[in-house]
């Protein structure tokens, strides 16, 4: 018998998911992922899916181990993609975070990223003591820019964390107060800007 883990749940996750996505986002939107994969290939195997360029020409694309990562294709418009971070745990801690945000900034094609617990048991608190205590006090960097001087160039990204149950819903943790990403409303929106 195989172990249960966060990849067991990646193909469930990522169509209740996309799903989401796309009924706040509209038909003018299409919504592709790919999963558990080197940054490089889910971002290949995202261009074959829905036929656009992402990656562009002469842009180093790190060989990141990676969970999930969403591209999302409208009308006239350059594709965005979001990284989920994914932990089977029964809450998530600030370390879980901090891979989360590392990720994002050496994938610097990336400019959104989600923590997602896939929750082992029904808890309340999904966070650790030592994690919340830093969101509560308002201390949690969740909208970065980056001043890469090295390279004469900034790189900007936002962040959130959702729980998911295996065969129920998708719930945001609010970071609204910390400039986080805290709903699908939100995350369409900044997707359509």
């Amino acid at each position: 018998m195989s172990e249960i883990n966060e990849v067991s749940f990646y193909e469930e996750f990522s169509k209740k998911f996309s799903q989401y996505l796309s009924t706040y986002l509209g038909n003018k939107y299409q919504v592709y992922y790919a999963c558990n994969n080197t940054l490089d290939n889910l971002i290949s195997n995202l261009e074959k899916a829905c036929g656009i360029k992402i990656k562009p020409d002469n842009v180093y694309v790190p060989k990141l181990k990676l969970d999930i990562v969403f591209a999302i294709c409208g009308e006239n418009q350059k594709p965005r993609l979001i990284l989920i971070e994914a932990k089977y745990l029964h809450q998530l801690s600030l370390k879980d975070y901090s891979q989360l945000v590392g990720y994002l900034q050496v994938a610097k094609t990336i400019d959104l990223g989600l923590l997602l617990l896939i929750q082992k048991s029904a808890t309340s608190n999904k966070l650790s003591n030592d994690f919340q205590e830093i969101v509560r006090l308002k201390k949690l960097p969740m909208n970065w820019i980056m001043d890469l001087r090295q390279f004469n160039e900034t790189h900007n990204f936002k962040t959130g964390i959702i729980s998911f149950v295996p065969n129920n819903g998708i719930d945001w943790l609010d970071t609204k107060e910390i400039n986080g990403i805290s709903s699908f409303e939100e995350l369409t929106a900044i997707i359509k800007t």
